[in-house]
């Protein structure tokens, strides 16, 4: 399998110098194609390796991006991030789009695609919420499930809360998660507390909109992922 760019050290380093005035720290970036719309995997993968928008009609075309989560400590409190960025004329990565991680309240695996490669993001702060959101689609289920863990331990360590999850199997990423995640220290830090805090591990309350394992299960599973998924998203793993 081919490595994932979310070990592309160039990449992370193009992304924190097209947000090097902002004074984040950029700990993720993976590349990702963004559209309204379904697709095949095949046009995805011509997407990603193109690195150029392939038509999917005048309202609806799929793009390649890059998702980029940062943070940014203030004073004693630390704020989170995710990034869009995209592909100039030349071939530069420059800064897209920017939500805050606070907003983030739900993460959707979209039912339609079999590879359950395809999500999206609800924010609770856009001012049309009657707009359908964008649609993510990464190269597979590793790329998936290392983002969205990544983005569950940030919300969970730097706010406090995490997100609800929909149409994810509990079982299959607290499983994945038990088998990709080093056992280390990361460092867990309060929007509106002190920052310093040491955790090797913790408990991640899971919200599952969708029943897809009997309660027993993903009472185990909500615990493995409590577990394991905390040092997804630590520099040293991604380095």
């Amino acid at each position: 399998m081919a490595k994932s760019s979310a070990d592309d050290a160039e990449l992370r380093r193009a992304c924190q110098a097209a947000i090097e005035d902002t004074k984040q720290k950029v700990v993720m970036s993976i590349r990702v194609v963004k559209s309204h719309g379904m697709w095949g995997k095949t046009s995805v993968s011509s997407v990603t390796s193109k690195l150029g928008p392939m038509a999917m009609g005048r309202q609806n075309m799929a793009k390649p991006r890059i998702i980029a989560i940062s943070t940014k400590a203030k004073g004693q409190r630390t704020k989170a991030f995710l990034r869009v960025l995209k592909y100039s004329t030349g071939g530069v990565i420059e800064a897209a789009e920017l939500y805050k991680l606070k907003h983030l309240s739900k993460v959707e695996v979209q039912s339609n695609d079999p590879s359950g490669c395809t999500f999206t993001l609800g924010f609770d702060n856009l001012r049309s919420q009657s707009v359908t959101p964008p649609q993510w689609t990464m190269r597979n289920s590793d790329d998936r499930n290392r983002l969205l863990l990544c983005i569950l331990n940030i919300c969970r360590d730097v706010l406090g809360r995490i997100p609800k999850i929909v149409g994810i199997d509990v079982v299959e990423m607290a499983l994945w998660a038990k088998e990709h995640t080093p056992s280390v220290t990361t460092q867990k830090n309060q929007q509106d507390g002190p920052v310093p805090s040491t955790v090797i591990d913790g408990d991640l309350d899971v919200t599952v909109e969708k029943e897809l394992v009997s309660q027993a299960e993903e009472e185990d599973m909500e615990a493995l992922l409590g577990t394991y998924v905390v040092p997804l998203y630590s520099s040293k793993v991604l380095q």
